[in-house]
C-alpha cells in the first residue's frame, strides 16, 4: 500500500514539477528583447571635448539608444531605464547640442551649434557589435 502511494505521488508529480520549473526558467529574464552591445566614447568638437551633447545611435529597426556627453565628452548609452547599450547592428548616429525639453530652457541654448551633417542630416554611422563597443567622434564646425 506504501508503495503503491509512493509511485501514484511519484508519477503525479514529476510532470507538475517538471512544468513548473520550465514556466519559472522563462520568468524574469533579463535577456528578453532585441541584443544589445555596449556603447561609449567621447565627443570632441575641433579636438575640444564637447560637454551636454546628446548622441543617439538610430537602428534601421528597433528603438534607439541615447546618452548625454559629460564635461569631458564622455557619454554612454542607454537603451531603456534598465539596460545600458544599443542594438546589434547598424545604427546612423546624430548629435546635437540644442536642448529642446527641460524646464527654464534658455533659448539661446535651444540652437544648435553643431553642423546638420552631425544631426538632421548625419553621415555618422556606427556598426555595433555584441560586448563593449567604443565608438569616438572629432566633429569639425
Amino acid at each position: 500500500m506504501i508503495r503503491e502511494l509512493a509511485v501514484h505521488v511519484m508519477t503525479r508529480s514529476i510532470p507538475t514539477l517538471a512544468i513548473t520549473a520550465l514556466i519559472f526558467a522563462g520568468c524574469g529574464s533579463n535577456d528578453a528583447g532585441p541584443k544589445l552591445g555596449r556603447v561609449h566614447g567621447v565627443v570632441t568638437l575641433d579636438q575640444q571635448p564637447l560637454p551636454n551633447a546628446l548622441v543617439s545611435f538610430y537602428p534601421k529597426d528597433g528603438r534607439p539608444s541615447t546618452g548625454m556627453t559629460d564635461s569631458n565628452g564622455a557619454y554612454e548609452l542607454i537603451f531603456t531605464d534598465t539596460k545600458k547599450g544599443a542594438i546589434v547592428g547598424e545604427h546612423v548616429v546624430r548629435i546635437t547640442t540644442a536642448q529642446t525639453s527641460g524646464e527654464g530652457i534658455d533659448p539661446a541654448k535651444a540652437k544648435e551649434t553643431l553642423p546638420s551633417n552631425y544631426n538632421e542630416e548625419s553621415e555618422l554611422t556606427a556598426t555595433v557589435k555584441s560586448g563593449d563597443n567604443t565608438f569616438n567622434f572629432d566633429l569639425k564646425k
